[in-house]
């Protein structure tokens, strides 16, 4: 059955997802830990540790690219509004401009690492831009 543009299910149930507050709550403490290491690992001077820069850049590359896949999932989920959804926007953007003035600071003779910088930090900026000009909406 068609009414105004919805259709309904043959069983005419319609299903959509709720999730319950205890969930959610747990979901938010869960990434607020996983956001919060992440900018313990942000704010660790390259120089510690005793690993090569070219190493902690290339992890913290990573790093940005999973906040990506976060945040692809997240726009996937229809229980996930976009008020929810901008923190991880607005974590995904700064990680890119503190990585983008390491990578300058550190490697700015190493084109092939630069290069790959500068994809890396376009993608992001692409989908950080969209997520603002409402394409989502």
């Amino acid at each position: 059955m068609n009414i105004y543009g919805i259709n309904i299910p043959a069983n005419k149930h319609l299903q959509t997802s709720s999730p319950s507050r205890q969930a959610s709550k747990a979901f938010e403490g869960a990434f607020n830990r996983e956001l919060t290491a992440l900018r313990k690992t942000r704010d660790m001077p390259m120089e510690s540790g005793g690993t090569d820069q070219k190493a902690q850049m290339l992890s913290r590359g990573d790093g940005i690219l999973t906040l990506l896949e976060s945040y692809a999932a997240d726009l996937e989920n229809p229980g996930k509004s976009l008020k929810q959804i901008a923190p991880l926007v607005d974590a995904i953007e700064h990680e890119v401009h503190q990585f983008e003035k390491t990578a300058e600071k550190h490697f700015s003779g190493d084109k092939a690492l630069m290069e790959w910088v500068n994809d890396l930090s376009l993608t992001a900026r692409i989908s950080t831009v969209k997520f603002h000009r409402g394409d989502f909406l």
